[in-house]
């Protein structure tokens, strides 16, 4: 090899050299950098993990979180640092997570009642279980949390209702009759419906409003749901003497990602969309949702379509605990908390199959009896996740 030749390789051979270690050395020396702090230090909160079920890993307990979270209206960019875990803790987020437009002051509220409370000044954290409970299952936070329209008027002046309308004579969710208006407008911002609950018949013309159901859409692809009284105000719950479908989260757990076909209808009404064309609406309008969502570069992925129960396994282990659960979020043996249940002469109940799985286990605690037994008091959800309660949270603002 020529001399200069030699030289250059030499060169070379030192800058790849120098190259590799000052490369090692920026990675080790990162390793130790803690990550960056939250933009807003009032939108971030610490989260603390108890095991749920045995075989409940970290990853759906971060694709529980997501999707709580994408159920309140979040658009967690793909590429957006949400969760940073420390040991069992993850700190949230939600600057990061991108909350919905002119929901932070609430969102701050929320994070400063759990902050203040004597459970997160014992333990440094709130119980991932109770953030979800208390932030998707209360409907009150649920409708500020997530953007809903404040009164049905408003709905109305955000969505083109058209004047074709639906007749459910026989429905899988009214006692009696429902009557169902569907919105007009293009894209995923026209695709509404609502459903008015009452008395009396759609096919004599005999039917009375009484309830009021919205469904809607939001920015990142998830639905939204509202319920009005005819006086245009917010419910916490429907009226059960008319139907089943219960709290928003209830509509959240039934309809999952999807809009509902009719199951159980078979009478048309002259007048009004025959039970063969609001399929065919449902179809179309599920294909402009499904066209939407694959825009969209989320950290939900709407294609894994059982990825929402991750979701629900966080608020119902909380809401229906079994006593290892509590022993593991009261840190005490498990012997002593049964004990403590014991005394107070509580007894176990099985999951239900209709709310979910089984996969919490079959001897499960009601969380408003268990409560008081807690060695410390935290942020108190509603007293049924799902169905109408007899204690709501009252609204943040």
């Amino acid at each position: 090899m020529q001399s200069w030749n030699l030289r250059l390789f030499r060169s070379r051979a030192l800058a790849v050299w120098m190259s590799a270690v000052l490369a090692v050395v920026v990675v080790l020396d990162c390793s130790g950098c803690a990550p960056a702090p939250p933009r807003d230090p009032q939108l971030a909160i610490d989260l603390r993990w108890v095991k749920n079920y045995p075989k409940e890993h970290r990853s759906n307990v971060n694709t529980g979180l997501y999707w709580a979270l994408s159920f309140l209206g979040a658009k967690l960019p793909d590429s957006a640092n949400v969760l940073r875990w420390h040991g069992e803790v993850v700190t949230l987020d939600l600057g990061a997570a991108q909350v919905q437009d002119g929901t932070q002051e609430a969102w701050k509220k929320l994070l400063r009642d759990f902050k203040a409370s004597e459970e997160y000044r014992r333990t440094g954290a709130i119980d991932i279980g109770r953030f979800v409970f208390v932030s998707l299952c209360s409907a009150n936070l649920y409708y500020e949390l997530s953007g809903s329209s404040r009164t049905y008027p408003e709905f109305v002046a955000r969505h083109a209702l058209g004047a074709r309308q639906i007749a459910v004579v026989e429905s899988a969710v009214a006692h009696g009759n429902r009557l169902i208006e569907v919105g007009t407008g293009a894209g995923i911002g026209g695709v509404a419906f609502v459903a008015f609950e009452g008395s009396g018949s759609l096919k004599d013309a005999t039917f009375s409003k009484q309830d009021v159901e919205t469904l809607e859409f939001m920015d990142n692809g998830q639905l939204r749901f509202g319920l009005y009284d005819l006086d245009g105000h917010l419910k916490t719950a429907t009226t059960p003497a008319l139907t089943t479908a219960g709290k928003p989260s209830k509509c959240l757990w039934c309809h999952e990602i999807n809009l509902n076909p009719p199951f159980s209808n078979v009478t048309d009404v002259p007048g009004y969309y025959t039970t063969r064309q609001f399929r065919e609406l449902v179809t179309s309008q599920m294909r402009v949702v499904a066209a939407y969502r694959h825009t969209l570069r989320s950290k939900v992925d709407f294609r894994k379509t059982q990825d929402h129960s991750n979701a629900e396994n966080l608020y119902l282990s909380f809401a229906q605990p079994s006593a290892q659960r509590l022993a593991d979020e009261w840190s005490m043996p498990v012997g002593q908390v049964v004990q403590k249940l014991q005394a107070l002469h509580l007894t176990p109940h099985a999951h239900s199959a209709y709310v979910d799985d089984g996969i919490l286990g079959d001897q499960l605690y009601n969380r408003s009896e268990v409560e008081a037994l807690a060695p410390y008091h935290g942020v108190r959800g509603p007293s049924d996740s799902r169905e109408p309660s007899s204690y709501e949270p009252a609204p943040l603002q």
